[in-house]
């Protein structure tokens, strides 16, 4: 079982979150503006309308965590994952594009936001926000939607044609139902194409002379009487600054290589589901990056990057933690090769389940080993990628898709055969993917699989069966017996190893007709997967990154060296009066520690 914790949790989660259903509430009629006879009244739960105003300085905070990674930092529909969503055949909504936002009925859109559209891949929210954070997530796309200077050309437009009917904050009650312009359930029902629409309607309005842009900035202004609006602008500033500051030091991990000196170093940070900023700095001649003005929050992850030598290198994800002001790290490049003779798989392993009537999902997960002492990178491709990592797929393979980057942003797909394009450092474990696909099934299936590196284990999972029919068995591999797992039993097959250009041969038989497996319906795994995939996001992103860095082993010698550097840096900083006290002897006290552990092992010659 050791081998196969690498690819338990995700596995693990994955099928936990396949027990996921999507819930329905009916969509109210919308009603035309100022006819308020078919309105709904407020109910207690705000799900008919907000029971306060609707925030979009906590709105931008969920969207951030719950929208942007599909939607985009501006809801454009340009975030991370839409290129893959859209590879697939669905669509990812710019939910500001001016039509769509003027059209758009709030009490609709809450609807869409609590149940999700699983067609287009987007789950459902209404279990992990409230009525009332579903209303802030969209009063933020409300504010992106609309810019300061337009509410203030409607605030004075209303305050000429509409205050005197209305009040000055939309207070007065006008028609049969006693509506208030600043009402909760007005805000709820009416689209900015039903309040600008009003406005060339009725005797009271008969006077009103005003063309398209100037009723469409009152009505901006009229909706933003029912939200609090803060300019996202604004809020993105907040977000991009601050007094931290981050120490990278750039070393050459190749003997005898040469330092990465003078070169640009770029800074990303990542909240949960997408990047929020990037920054670059050159490397000095010490071998030192620093950035400054950094915003401390402890829901950024910062990742260093620097291309060196033909490939694009990585350090580990860093944080502020608590009151700390200034943080420090290591990022090691190496010499690159495009020979591909040190490359080999560690562990591969192949995860089945049936998930209905002819059909199964494969799930494939590779840990790569690199035993050279300069980093893999492979042959040039098409524009500026490169082709390191190979992987061959069925021809008859569909909807592929990774748990991180995917087609066509990190891995690209030729023929039957999958390029990564990322660059594969020295060490043991250094590069692990798992890849998902459905293939034909009907009771029996052969499988035959190339692999372009040697491989030293490799084996294949099959669900227990619980119910009735033939269970699932693997013909052709050693029976290594039932596997106990957090969501049930596993059997495991194992084959031999195998030499670079073998094919590893298998076949798959069994047609359970009882209870499904736990997840292995077909739509609730492609729940599963969806929310697999947008709970992982940019943590997986980074997460993988982190495992290439940390794989970066450097000799005690190095690492002596790195710290007694940082020291000296730190010193410098405090001297300068770049820190506080506080934080240069936090800061002070654990680089000493880590100096300690290595110091016995590479005492200075």
């Amino acid at each position: 079982m050791l081998r196969l914790r690498p690819l338990l949790p995700a596995l693990t989660f994955a099928l936990l979150m396949a027990g996921c259903t999507l819930t329905s509430r009916p969509t109210l009629p919308t009603s035309n503006l100022l006819t308020p006879a078919v309105l709904p009244t407020l109910t207690a739960d705000g799900e008919n309308a907000p029971l306060q105003l609707p925030d979009s300085t906590l709105g931008g905070m969920i969207y951030a965590e719950k929208c942007a990674a599909c939607h985009g930092p501006t809801a454009k529909g340009d975030g991370p994952r839409a290129a893959q969503i859209r590879a697939e055949g669905k669509t990812v909504a710019n939910l500001t594009e001016p039509s769509r936002l003027r059209a758009a009925v709030p009490r609709a859109w809450h609807d869409i936001i609590s149940n999700g559209r699983i067609q287009n891949l987007m789950p459902n929210f209404s279990g992990s926000l409230t009525a009332q954070q579903r209303w802030d997530v969209q009063s933020y796309i409300w504010a992106l939607g609309t810019t300061t200077q337009t509410l203030m050309t409607g605030s004075e437009l209303y305050a000429q044609q509409c205050a005197s009917c209305h009040g000055k904050q939309g207070e007065t009650t006008f028609g049969p139902a006693n509506l208030k312009l600043q009402s909760p359930t007005f805000l709820a029902e009416k689209s900015l194409v039903d309040i600008a629409g009003g406005m060339l309607r009725g005797d009271p309005h008969a006077g009103v002379k005003l063309d398209d842009a100037q009723r469409f900035a009152i009505a901006d202004y009229i909706r933003a009487l029912n939200y609090v609006f803060v300019d996202p602008a604004m809020q993105q500033a907040e977000r991009v600054s601050g007094d931290g500051t981050l120490v990278m030091t750039a070393t050459n991990g190749t003997p005898n290589g040469s330092a990465p000196n003078g070169l640009p170093m770029l800074l990303r940070a990542y909240d949960q589901t997408s990047e929020v900023l990037s920054r670059t700095a050159n490397v000095n001649d010490a071998g030192v990056a620093i950035f400054d003005n950094l915003p401390r929050r402890e829901d950024y992850f910062y990742q260093a990057e620097l291309d060196f030598s033909g490939g694009r290198f990585y350090g580990p994800p860093m944080q502020f933690i608590s009151a700390t002001q200034t943080i420090s790290s290591m990022l090691r490049v190496y010499e690159t090769t495009t020979d591909a003779k040190d490359i080999s798989i560690g562990a591969m392993h192949f995860f089945v389940q049936e998930i209905g009537e002819g059909t199964a999902t494969i799930v494939e997960f590779y840990i790569f080993n690199n035993g050279a002492d300069r980093a893999y990178i492979g042959e040039p491709a098409t524009g500026d990628r490169r082709h390191s990592l190979r992987i061959s797929v069925p021809k008859d393979a569909q909807n592929l898709r990774f748990d991180g980057l995917g087609l066509d942003q990190r891995f690209f797909r030729e023929g039957d055969v999958i390029f990564d394009t990322e660059v594969v450092v020295p060490g043991q474990g250094v590069q692990q993917i798992t890849l998902i696909y459905e293939v034909p099934y009907r009771g029996q299936r052969a499988f035959e699989r190339q692999v372009f590196y040697p491989v030293a284990s490799w084996d294949v999972l099959v669900p227990e069966n619980s119910g009735a029919g033939d269970p699932l068995k693997v013909i052709g591999l050693e029976d290594r017996g039932l596997q106990q797992t957090p969501n049930g039993n596993l059997t495991l097959y194992t084959g031999q190893q195998a030499n670079a250009n073998d094919a590893l041969k298998w076949t798959l038989t069994g047609k359970p007709l009882g209870a499904p497996v736990q997840g292995t319906d077909a739509r609730a795994i492609g729940i599963g997967l969806i929310a697999f995939g947008l709970a992982v996001g940019i943590g997986y992103f980074l997460l993988s990154r982190a495992r290439a860095a940390q794989a970066q082993v450097a000799t005690p010698a190095a690492e002596r060296d790195s710290l007694l550097r940082q020291l000296a840096l730190l010193d410098d900083a405090f001297a300068q009066g770049k820190l506080k006290e506080a934080d240069y002897a936090a800061r002070r006290t654990a680089l000493k520690a880590e100096l300690r552990e290595v110091w016995d092992e590479a005492p200075p010659a």
